[in-house]
């Protein structure tokens, strides 16, 4: 897959704080501390968490591991977390080990010539790879492990550890709480989501193909069964669970003695238990498994055992599960890399962009009911030159998403409200009347220049929508909107193209920190942050100091509502000075011209 660069979640770097500590100095993580904090936000959560002690795995057994022999989709066990999503998720990255080396470094050990209490794991954040370091104290009960652990091999914790990573990267463990599969994996994988629901699907041989192919390409499918908001995880009465998230492991054609070729379909309950399908093909169906000969039933690793893992036939599958959701792999480093993948060649040209909706000025909303105001959004142009290798049709395979950003941070400041917003996609064609080499970053275009090509659907309030499109070469733009108008909001655009395309921003991305004019502006401001009082910044070592959340919202516009209450003018509108304004009732920053009243 290439280099890939790690950056430093929270400024922690692993291997500084590896060397610093040892058995004797033990790593403890004030970053992520061992608290309530850490656990939950909302004082509903609390209930079961009341007496939970921290402890480090040698205080729960004599000879903690982390990793007994080899990694596997059998190692997790979910715990007292609704957390099924991420569980299922890290389950199938198990089985591609490139990826899962990636995100959970092989070199971390409980050897006590080189333990230190730190570990650390990889997730990719909006278009980079982050590096989370976290120390080794789990939540416990009476001893036990409360969350994600390893039933069948107790002394085994890399799973605990991972799961510790991923609550610290949403802010607590309550933050994993409620989740889509393919979030875990696109955070794992940066890769790409797609939807799909069964009671859509019209051509059913082609969708098994989509299945077939996708696994054959080592993407990972998740499968879920909508339910009543009222149940949570109910039991139906063929041992599949509502509300709860599936892997799809593998997709076959399997030849019975008497000669028929049947599809079946192995899913795994990443609670790993004996909870699984009792339906045809199940595990205890020894009918129909006696109809397949030894060696393909070996082949199959059909064991009658209650592991989570059943087969089921494709027709029962599509009748059962609703919702499937694949996340097709791509590079670990986007903006026009390219990769092989399984041996055939697959040239993936990708592009990504970041923005933002902001209040009055990009956020126009879904158009209703003035239309005009849709085209106020954010747009992005897309010129395809080439079509796919193999297709010999003349189009080019495009695949679009608008992935928003910063919403477990967003989800954590309102208390646990839903932090997602209704969103889409639009692709539209640039009519060839218009001359594109005369478009100017600042331009926008409108109804009369365009002819729209699709969509990503209905507006929904997921954190990606994806769309796939087949497009002859041309000119495009892609417009991502809230339904509702002056929502606000951070996104990241992705392009991915078999053939080669470029693209652009047609936003003015206000600032810019290798502008003349930011690297001329030598005044320098009183900077208040609630710690110390009367030191003095310029603009740019104030914005070096804000949260990376906050720098890319201050990015978009001159003028900018920051959501720790941050009120900013980055010099843009033509005012002389910056001027902070700090609000009360929030815990923000505030900075003020010292020679101005």
């Amino acid at each position: 897959m290439g280099e890939t660069i790690f950056h430093s979640y929270k400024n922690q770097v692993y291997a500084d704080l590896a060397r610093q500590h040892n058995i004797n100095n033990l790593f403890n993580d004030l970053e992520f501390p061992n608290n309530k904090s850490s656990l939950y936000y909302t004082p509903g959560f609390n209930r079961a968490l009341n007496n939970v002690v921290w402890k480090r795995p040698y205080e729960l057994c004599s000879s903690p591991q982390f990793i007994v022999k080899e990694a596997n989709r059998f190692d997790l066990d979910q715990g007292q977390l609704g957390n099924c999503w991420f569980i299922s998720a890290v389950s199938m990255i198990t089985q591609n080990a490139t990826i899962f080396e990636r995100v959970c470094p092989l070199d971390q050990t409980y050897d006590k010539r080189y333990y230190a209490g730190i570990f650390h794991f990889r997730f990719w954040q909006f278009g980079k790879w982050i590096d989370v370091v976290v120390d080794d104290y789990l939540p416990t009960i009476n001893n036990r492990l409360i969350f994600c652990q390893n039933i069948k091999e107790p002394n085994e914790f890399w799973a605990a550890l991972l799961e510790k990573a991923y609550a610290k990267l949403s802010y607590s463990y309550e933050g994993t709480d409620a989740g889509q599969t393919t979030d875990a994996l696109i955070d794992m994988t940066g890769g790409i989501e797609e939807s799909f629901n069964t009671k859509d699907v019209k051509d059913k041989e082609q969708f098994w193909y989509t299945i077939g192919t996708a696994l054959k390409h080592d993407a990972m499918i998740g499968c879920s069964i909508s339910s009543d908001p009222t149940e949570r995880e109910a039991k139906m009465i063929n041992g599949l669970v509502k509300g709860h998230a599936y892997a799809v492991t593998a997709a076959v054609r399997v030849k019975l003695t008497s000669g028929e070729i049947v599809q079946i379909i192995r899913c795994r309950n990443p609670w790993g238990n004996e909870v699984e399908w009792n339906g045809t093909w199940s595990d205890e169906d020894k009918t129909r498994w006696n109809t397949v000969d030894p060696y393909s039933r070996e082949q199959l690793h059909y064991e009658k055992k209650g592991d989570g893992e059943f087969w089921m036939l494709y027709s029962d599958w599509l009748k059962n599960f609703e919702q499937v959701q694949i996340c097709n792999l791509s590079p670990d480093s986007f903006k026009g890399q390219h990769i092989a993948q399984q041996g055939k060649h697959i040239t993936w040209c990708l592009m990504q962009f970041d923005g933002a909706w902001i209040m009055g000025q990009t956020s126009g909303g879904c158009g209703q009911p003035k239309i005009e105001t849709f085209f106020t959004n954010p747009q992005y142009s897309i010129n395809i030159t080439k079509t796919d290798i193999e297709s010999g049709d003349d189009l080019c395979t495009v695949i679009c998403s608008c992935l928003q950003t910063y919403t477990r941070q967003k989800r954590q400041q309102t208390g646990g409200q839903q932090a997602e917003e209704y969103i889409n996609l639009r692709l539209y064609r640039i009519k060839d009347s218009i001359d594109i080499s005369q478009i100017t970053q600042d331009y926008k275009f409108y109804p009369k220049d365009l002819e729209r090509q699709g969509d990503t659907g209905p507006y929904i309030n997921k954190r990606e929508v994806t769309g796939r499109f087949r497009l002859k070469p041309g000119n495009y733009i892609l417009i991502p909107s809230t339904y509702q108008q002056d929502r606000e909001g951070q996104f990241l655009i992705r392009v991915f193209t078999e053939g080669e395309a470029t693209g652009k921003s047609l936003n003015i991305e206000h600032l810019d920190k290798g502008s003349p004019s930011l690297k001329a502006a030598k005044e320098k401001y009183e900077f208040h942050d609630g710690k110390s009082q009367n030191q003095k910044f310029t603009i740019l070592q104030w914005y070096d100091k804000l949260p990376e959340s906050q720098q890319k919202l201050l990015k978009y516009s001159g003028y900018a509502t920051v959501t720790v209450g941050v009120l900013c003018c980055v010099g843009h509108c033509g005012r002389k000075y910056c001027c902070m304004k700090k609000d009360r009732n929030s815990q923000s920053t505030s900075m003020k011209n010292p020679n101005k009243n």
